[in-house]
């Protein structure tokens, strides 16, 4: 096993997405008056949908990573045991 697998939750990615979808959904739930049109309401389904692309995106990247070098360590572990 790779060391260095993070946990979602302790990642500064998760907590900035988090705040984007919060601030998104809080901006979409404004009431269409004269102050907050339905720009606003559309804005806040953009940072919203952006905020969880890309921390999923991010997370993508990071299990990726942490799988090709499962993989390399495996490999070299196998061809170590082959010299034996």
């Amino acid at each position: 096993m790779v060391k260095g697998k993070t946990n979602g939750f302790k990642s500064s990615e998760f907590w900035l997405s988090l705040v984007s979808v919060i601030l998104g959904a809080i901006l979409t739930q404004l009431e269409a008056d004269g102050a907050s049109g339905p720009w606003v309401q559309i804005a806040g389904a953009v940072i919203a949908g952006l905020g969880a692309k890309s921390y999923n995106d991010s997370r993508s990247k990071t299990k990726a990573a942490l799988v090709a070098a499962e993989s390399v360590a495996e490999a070299a572990r196998g061809t170590d045991a082959g010299k034996s």
